[in-house]
Formats: C-alpha cells, sequence, structure tokens
C-alpha cells in the first residue's frame, strides 16, 4: 500500500513540473504587454537588442523601498556611461498605478515603471520573493534570476557579460 501511494506521489510531482511554467536561464523571456506610469504600453520584447533588468518590487517590501534611491543613482550612472544599450523596468506586482506613482515621486524614479495589478508578469516569471531581478540579455533570453538587491557593481557587470 505505501509502495503504491509514494509511486502515486512521484508521477502527480512530475507531472506537475512538466507542466510548471517556470522559467529557467537560456529561455526566450516571458513577454507581456502592460501599461507604465504614461499610460505608454511596455513589452521586452520592444528592447531586444538590449540588455534589461526587470525588477520586480512591492511598496510593502522594506528591502525594495531601501533598494530604489540605490537603483536610481546606479541607473543614472550606468546609462552616462553605457548609453541606450541597457534598461532598468521596475514592475510594481498586484498593486495600483498610484502607489508607483507615489515611488516615483518620492524616489525620483527616472527609470521605466509599469504597473502589473493583476498580478500577470507573477505567473509568467514565478516570483516567490520582492524584490526579484531578471536579466534579460540582448538576444532576448534570460540570463539570471537574482533574489534581492543589486548593486551597481552587480549591475554593471550583468550588463556587460550579456550584451
Amino acid at each position: 500500500m505505501k509502495t503504491k501511494i509514494y509511486l502515486l506521489l512521484i508521477i502527480i510531482i512530475t507531472l506537475y513540473s512538466c507542466n510548471s511554467k517556470t522559467t529557467h536561464k537560456g529561455q526566450t523571456a516571458p513577454d507581456f504587454s502592460l501599461n507604465d506610469l504614461n499610460n505608454q504600453n511596455y513589452s521586452p520584447s520592444k528592447d531586444k537588442g538590449k540588455v534589461i533588468i526587470l525588477h520586480f518590487w512591492t511598496d510593502f517590501c522594506r528591502s525594495c523601498r531601501e533598494e530604489f534611491p540605490r537603483m536610481q543613482a546606479s541607473y543614472e550612472d550606468l546609462k552616462k556611461e553605457i548609453g541606450l544599450q541597457f534598461e532598468l523596468v521596475a514592475v510594481n506586482v498586484g498593486q495600483t498605478k498610484k502607489i508607483s506613482e507615489k515611488f516615483k515621486k518620492d524616489f525620483e524614479v527616472s527609470f521605466k515603471m509599469i504597473v502589473d495589478e493583476k498580478k500577470i508578469t507573477e505567473k509568467l516569471y514565478d516570483i516567490q520573493t520582492f524584490p526579484t531581478n531578471y536579466i534579460i540579455n540582448s538576444e532576448g533570453k534570460i540570463a539570471r534570476k537574482i533574489k534581492g538587491w543589486l548593486t551597481k557593481k552587480q549591475i554593471e557587470m550583468l550588463i556587460k557579460q550579456n550584451m
């Protein structure tokens, strides 16, 4: 009897993992179409040819609040150094546009901020913690997934590795 239960469990786990929509290094980055704070449509596929850092965040994430000023400073410095070859895109998962607008104002954000009230990207990118960062290379493939903060040095290295 125990053997049959274990076998059934193994089959269920195997079938579940085969149908899983998790994202892995080397896969084409899942595309989505959402609006930014200016009601302009954004899709990662529009930035193909650039290295994209998708930064998934929420306002109730303490680390996200602490990281935003550092990310803004890094973004400004790296845009001057590297130019148009990369994009930093902050995706607010599951919250209203108003919350993202307040963050933009409070932290004087100049990078793209996307609103995902319906949590579309959370499923597409298997987001389980905040912040989570996906680095998408210039060919549109997932190069890396990093949970937690990114330093300027890390961002710079990741951009240069994935151009």
